[in-house]
Formats: structure tokens, sequence, C-alpha cells
């Protein structure tokens, strides 16, 4: 139930927030072309081990207070600095703030891919981060995507 919460508080989020922006640099119309479905959002760890149920695994490093990895994301698009919205459902609370085990935020490069880390703390050994990821195009067109990562210790 969380885990759905934070997940639709993040897409609300990015729908008001990115159709504000958008709407009020008066990009949400595009005289000159039709607007249409034409991109998309995959998010990939390929630095990790991919199992048959496509949950990603990340091996905890023993004698660190952190474990990373880096998650890439693909979009379509040639356009430069697409802003990426990151979230997780985890993380952990740290000086009485809630930190997300993934950066907030990425830009595309010229070829539509971007890159964010995702910080594993000992606390999440044997959990199940699922990471989201969303963008709007300059259409109001939303994609998103999100990946699941265990935390293995195999001591």
């Amino acid at each position: 139930m969380v885990k759905k919460s934070i997940l639709y508080i993040f897409i609300y989020t990015l729908l008001v927030g990115c159709h504000t922006i958008l709407d009020s640099q008066n990009m949400l119309t595009n005289n000159n072309e039709e607007c249409e479905y034409q991109y998309f959002l995959e998010i990939e760890a390929t630095s990790l081990y991919r199992d048959s149920a496509d949950y990603y695994h990340i091996e905890w490093l023993e004698g660190y207070e952190q474990t990373f990895t880096t998650l890439s994301a693909k979009t379509g698009s040639d356009e430069f600095s697409q802003k990426i919205l990151w979230t997780s459902d985890s993380g952990i609370q740290y000086m009485n703030s809630w930190v997300s085990s993934v950066n907030p935020a990425s830009y595309t490069d010229e070829n539509g891919m971007t890159h964010t880390v995702l910080a594993a703390w000992e606390e999440q050994i044997n959990d199940t981060i699922i990471v989201y990821a969303a963008y709007e195009d300059g259409c109001g067109f939303i994609y998103y995507d999100s990946l699941g990562v265990v935390i293995d210790n195999e001591e």
C-alpha cells in the first residue's frame, strides 16, 4: 500500500509540475506538428545481474556504509537536456530527513540517454528496492518505467 502511494504521489507531482512548467513556456500546444506518442522510457541496471523474474541483484560490499550502482534510462528522444525524475520506494532516515535510494533527477544527453545512482544501505540487505522514473515530452505525454533491485549479501 505504501509503495503504491509513493508511486501515485510521484506521478501526480510529475503531472502537475511538468504541466505548469510546460504551460508557462507555451509548450503544451505545438502548432507546427501533430502531437503523438513518439518516445518511450526504458530503465535498466546494465552492470547488475538480472534474474528470470526481471529483478536486478546487487551484492552488498561488506565493510562499506553504502553500495552503489548506476542506473541508465533511454527515452527515444533526441531532445538534449530532457529532465527525468527518479524516486524509489526505499531509503533511510538520515539527520531527521528521509533520503531516497536514488538521486531525484537527471538530464538526457543528445542521444536520449541519462544515468542516475542507486545507493543501498546496510539495513536494506535482503530487501528489494523499486525504482521509478518518468518524464513528460513537449506535447504533454508522460512516459514512465520501473525496475526492482534486490540487495544480496553472500557472506
